[in-house]
């Protein structure tokens, strides 16, 4: 027996619950993805100054410790300006260069500041 419609409960769809699923997993994805820029900003960041450290050696190694501090700092991208270099010889007749940092924080969050140390020792 069919009820003329007036009588008829509402029927239920599923219209608008994209947008529901869609409001739920924005922030998350949003979060997933400001973790992947930050462990890749972290990861170029240690890749930069281990070769500025291996530059600054070799530059040590053939010129002296002073060119090598400097061609170490040119080997840095601009936005590791406040990075620590030292260069000099071992006791060993071997020469080091050491570059420390802070690591780049994109989306800063109260006390995630990390100091990362590369350091390169060369023999000759």
């Amino acid at each position: 027996m069919l009820l003329p419609s007036r009588f008829r409960r509402p029927r239920r769809d599923d219209r608008g619950s994209q947008l529901v699923e869609f409001a739920v997993y924005l922030p998350l994805f949003l979060l997933v993805a400001t973790v992947v820029f930050e462990v890749f900003a972290l990861f170029v960041a240690v890749e930069q100054a281990e070769n500025a450290a291996r530059i600054g050696a070799r530059a040590v190694e053939r010129t002296g410790p002073i060119s090598g501090a400097t061609e170490a700092r040119q080997a840095l991208p601009d936005w590791m300006d406040d990075a620590k270099i030292r260069t000099g010889r071992t006791d060993d007749r071997g020469v080091y260069a050491e570059v420390e940092f802070s690591i780049p924080v994109v989306f800063p969050i109260g006390g995630l500041e990390y100091t990362v140390v590369r350091r390169v020792d060369m023999a000759f």
